[in-house]
């Protein structure tokens, strides 16, 4: 009998739970922590999430929405975590999935299994046996949020740091900070929202970043910054769309240098937005430094590659986080180096039945996407539609790698950033594709049932 198993209840984990449901698919899933949300709901007992108190979505609730549930007319345009985390609960009470999430029940380990399968052990916490189980597909749902990624530690007197240093992901308020000298490392949008706000009671807040960003405003043009990666706009050659991303930003916010930032070298599209309107302020105030990347530590202070030093008491290092999937053995899946073999960003060409969800980052909110790529998923498991070969999508892997470093930063990153337009197109080829595979396959068994007609809208 078929039955397959999702790992993780985060929004990933939710879209998939409710498109394998709509489908009558058998399916369990698993979550680590005593409620779903994943990194949403903030102090999750699971330990993967980063949510700090004050935190608010960057993205409007439009964006945010998945295609089948809105969120409410009465939130704001960009939502505080809380109320994110009671749109994810609505969403799966909506859609009827408690009765298929096993929480707090950890995956301990996903192997292959000759003949084809998956066995995936998984022990409930405080439980003092582990339990395997036999499922002819995984969907691995985890997050890429989760395990902090720090600096290198070969930085000199990195060990001899004295002050407080944490990841990004530990933060949680500024009070810890008032009335010290705090230096945020990265420029992503928890280094931009982090420092700002530190920078509120902190005696002086500095951000270091080797390489500048773009510093979006949240709203462009009356229009949240979000909404202009899906507009019409969007669907123009890059040549045309980053100048005209440069001369929005230069009319809605200025020049870099009137905040004390240099110019960034790369194009606004050519990485991950940081999105904060706070930062841009606190900056010219004077209220947060900008500073180059580090030279070395001392006891207590820090140089930087500009040779200034300043005297530091803490440090919050806003540097990412490692794409982890501790229950799959590196031999049969790992990605080292940020960047990921999948098909589609989903599918790992050489093991059948074993599919990945969320680990496309776009400019703008991933929600959207997490139910067509469910719903390719589905297709697949119930054979409405057939995947290329395995050396057919090896190679398309390549291509798409040689376009992707084209476009985008060569950074860890970066390794999953994808353009949503073109994603969703590439994602309606290939259910096109899948389906033509599957009549030719169904042709040459007369006898077989015809799979139904499959929706190509993403």
């Amino acid at each position: 009998m078929r039955r397959t198993c999702v790992i993780g209840a985060g929004p990933s984990g939710l879209a998939a739970s409710r498109v394998l449901a709509s489908r009558g698919i058998p399916f369990d899933c698993y979550e680590a922590g005593s409620g779903i949300g994943g990194l949403w709901r903030y102090g999750n007992d699971n330990g993967m999430s980063g949510v700090y108190a004050s935190l608010h979505a960057n993205i409007s609730k439009e964006s945010m929405s998945f295609s089948s549930l809105p969120m409410p007319d009465s939130y704001p345009v960009f939502p505080h975590h809380t109320q994110v985390l009671a749109y994810l609960e609505s969403y799966a009470e909506t859609f009827g999935l408690h009765g298929h999430i096993g929480l707090r029940t950890e995956v301990t380990s996903v192997r292959p299994v000759e003949g084809g399968g998956w066995e995936v052990t998984r022990r409930s916490r405080g439980g003092a046996e582990a339990e395997t189980d036999r499922y002819t597909e995984v969907v691995v749902a985890n997050g890429h949020h989760w395990d902090p990624r720090l600096p290198d530690p070969a930085v000199p007197g990195a060990g001899v740091f004295e002050g407080s240093a944490v990841h990004a992901h530990a933060y949680r308020s500024p009070e810890p900070y008032a009335g010290q000298r705090v230096l945020v490392v990265g420029m992503g949008n928890s280094g931009c929202e982090i420092a700002a706000e530190i920078s509120r009671s902190a005696a002086r807040t500095f951000l270091s970043a080797r390489a500048v960003a773009h510093v979006f405003p949240k709203m462009l043009l009356g229009r949240p910054a979000d909404h202009w990666a899906v507009s019409r706009a969007a669907v123009l050659p890059r040549f045309l769309k980053d100048p005209g991303m440069a001369l929005l930003l230069r009319l809605a916010r200025g020049a870099p240098a009137l905040y004390g930032l240099p110019e960034p070298v790369r194009r606004p599209l050519a990485a991950h937005p940081s999105t904060s309107d706070e930062l841009l302020v606190q900056l010219a105030r004077g209220a947060v430094t900008a500073k180059p990347g580090i030279r070395s530590f001392g006891r207590d202070s820090v140089s930087f590659t500009d040779g200034s030093r300043e005297t530091v008491d803490a440090v919050v290092y806003a540097t990412g986080y490692s794409l982890s999937f501790p229950f799959l053995a590196p031999a049969v899946f790992a990605a080292p180096d940020g960047r990921t073999e999948l098909y589609l960003r989903t599918v790992p060409p050489r093991l059948p039945g074993l599919f990945f969800m969320g680990l496309a980052q776009p400019a703008g909110a991933a929600f959207p996407l997490l139910e067509p790529q469910a719903e390719w998923i589905a297709d697949l498991i119930e054979g409405e539609v057939l995947l290329p070969t395995p050396a057919e999508m090896t190679r398309s892997i390549a291509r798409a790698r040689e376009r992707h470093d084209k476009v985008y930063a060569p950074s860890y990153r970066h390794g999953i950033e994808i353009d949503i337009c073109a994603y969703r197109r590439a994602l309606r080829r290939e259910l096109r594709a899948g389906r033509r595979r599957a009549r030719r396959a169904d042709a040459r068994r007369p006898d077989a049932p015809r799979p139904a007609p499959v929706s190509d809208t993403v």
